[in-house]
């Protein structure tokens, strides 16, 4: 592997300006993170918190060797129940096979940072994978993006689920999650490791009883040895230790409330986008109905669900905290705070989307009477195949550009120049000599029956249409004789940039495992990965 860092601009505006530590931005959380002072402080503060290390030591060591940690890992949760250990958190909802690349970026990130902050604050940092194993969006985690005949093609799991289960007790369908993983295999291709990725995806598949176990066997395989500690925010367990954090968000939910959508005023008023839907009553709380998660509201001083006939006063919702902690779950505004009161979070490894939401936060934590975590923008990847860079020189091409603009500009451009016969000049002279011709016809017309004026001009136009069809045919013969350079740009696209996106959200780990091994993960921990804002570029 070879790393080459380049610039990228960000991809929504906040993202951009907070990594620029534009102060417009910079107002709407505590720390800044690139300031050395910010994990000082913010270490300071948690120093002075409270909080149970033993029974949240003994679920994650429960729950991680659960799926086979290895030492690197369990070492960590012990190191987590020293008084002065911290840990730096990231997280993600419980893709099939891992989900998009951008989830393995974020784990990759979280370790690193925990190396980088333990080094320079002499204390153990232990990084965390918070899965959203709460989360009920069962269709934005069952699929994967695959290559198919030079275009992108969503392949999902054909498992139906129409009832809005948390990820974490949705049975695993382990026949029918087998066959499709075989199939996406084989689309991957056939490589010396390719039996060894079958053989252990069907023995992960074989353990699981659901969408998280699934998850949690092929993380803690590629992660674990590098000390990485998993934890499911839907576990049963885990819930049983968030009656506190539960009571204390019900008691303080209005505040909570009010604080986010205040916030959100203030972006506006600096021209920030609101990514996340606010309204007065929101309670921020999920409770669990005949197996469903019910988003709670506010409304006349009870807890009401939004979709179903379900109410709660305030007491009787604090009694459910302490009774059935299992039932309550948090959204997007309630999760950040539930991890602060579970773990002392030095830091949050964030992507784009995340850091436009927690810029919202700031009072929502104030109302706890806690500061946010230093927030940490995560690492950005693009993997660069030999074949595709063979492609890139032979074709002449910016890599650069590519990642910031995509294929297409490069493919017309190249198309425009094999027009050698001159097909472009000699099609725009034609429509302009047809045009004059027919506006001649067009006034012989207007001169002999105004009625027709409409068809003579429909006629014109179907004229335009026919050189337009006659032109398009002649470029498809010209990409036809040149359709083996033409499919490179094809693959150059698809490979870096598919569809315009970065190839981080389209395209899945276990494709580069079938290609490059099961340690392509360690060797990507082998290399320096600065938290700067460069985009690195890693050359397979």
């Amino acid at each position: 592997m070879r790393l080459k860092e380049t610039f990228l601009p960000g991809s929504n505006a906040i993202a951009t300006d907070y990594i620029a530590e534009k102060p417009t931005i910079s107002a709407f959380f505590d720390y800044t993170y690139q300031n050395d002072s910010s994990y000082e402080q913010r270490y300071k503060e948690l120093m002075e918190r409270h909080q149970d290390r033993t029974k949240l030591t003994q679920h994650l060591m429960s729950f991680n060797e659960k799926f086979e940690a290895e030492e690197p890992a369990l070492t960590n949760i012990e190191r987590l129940k020293q008084p002065e250990a911290v840990t730096v958190v990231t997280g993600q909802q419980a893709g099939v096979l891992t989900g998009p690349l951008y989830t393995i970026n974020k784990a990759i990130s979280v370790i690193k940072l925990a190396e980088e902050k333990e080094q320079k604050l002499g204390v153990p940092v232990i990084p965390v994978f918070w899965v959203a194993g709460e989360d009920h969006d069962y269709h934005e985690v069952n699929h994967i993006y695959l290559y198919d005949e030079g275009r992108e093609k969503k392949e999902a799991v054909p498992q139906k689920q129409l009832t809005k289960q948390a990820l974490s007790d949705i049975p695993l369908d382990k026949k029918t999650v087998n066959s499709w993983t075989r199939e996406m295999i084989r689309h991957f291709g056939e490589t010396s490791y390719t039996k060894d990725i079958e053989r252990f995806l069907e023995g992960v598949a074989e353990k699981s009883n659901t969408y998280v176990d699934h998850f949690c066997y092929l993380m803690t395989k590629l992660f674990s040895k590098h000390g990485l500690v998993l934890v499911d925010s839907g576990n049963h367990d885990f819930r049983q230790l968030q009656t506190d954090a539960f009571k204390q968000i019900i008691h303080q939910n209005e505040s909570i409330n009010e604080g986010v959508i205040g916030q959100a005023v203030h972006l506006r008023e600096e021209d920030y986008p609101i990514g996340v839907d606010l309204d007065d009553q929101q309670a921020n709380l999920f409770v669990k109905v005949n197996g469903e998660r019910i988003l709670l509201e506010r409304i006349n001083g009870k807890f009401e669900g939004k979709s179903a006939s379900v109410s709660y006063s305030k007491e009787e919702l604090l009694e459910l905290a302490e009774r059935q902690p299992e039932d309550l779950s948090n959204n997007v505004v309630t999760r950040p705070i539930m991890q602060d009161f579970m773990f002392p979070v030095l830091g949050f490894v964030a992507g784009p989307g995340e850091l436009a939401y927690w810029a919202l936060l700031k009072p929502a934590f104030r109302a706890l009477e806690i500061k946010m975590p230093v927030i940490v923008p995560r690492l950005t990847f693009t993997f660069v195949e030999r074949h595709v860079q063979k492609y890139l020189d032979d074709l002449s091409l910016s890599l650069e550009e590519i990642l910031k603009s995509g294929i297409d500009h490069s493919k017309e451009t190249y198309v425009r120049h094999l027009d050698d016969v001159g097909i472009g000049a000699t099609f725009n002279d034609a429509k302009l000599k047809v045009e004059e011709i027919h506006q001649n016809l067009r006034d012989l017309t207007e001169s002999v029956d105004r009625g027709l004026n409409r068809y003579a001009e429909k006629n014109g136009r179907f004229l335009q249409r026919q050189l337009d069809l006659l032109q398009q045919k002649l470029y498809h013969s010209l990409e036809y004789q040149h359709e083996n350079t033409l499919a490179k740009f094809d693959e150059v696209g698809l490979a870096l940039k598919p569809n315009g996106a970065p190839q981080e959200r389209k395209w899945n780990a276990v494709y580069y495992l079938n290609w490059h091994g099961f340690d392509f993960v360690d060797q990507m921990m082998g290399l320096e990965l600065p938290f700067n804002d460069m985009h690195k570029v890693v050359y397979l």
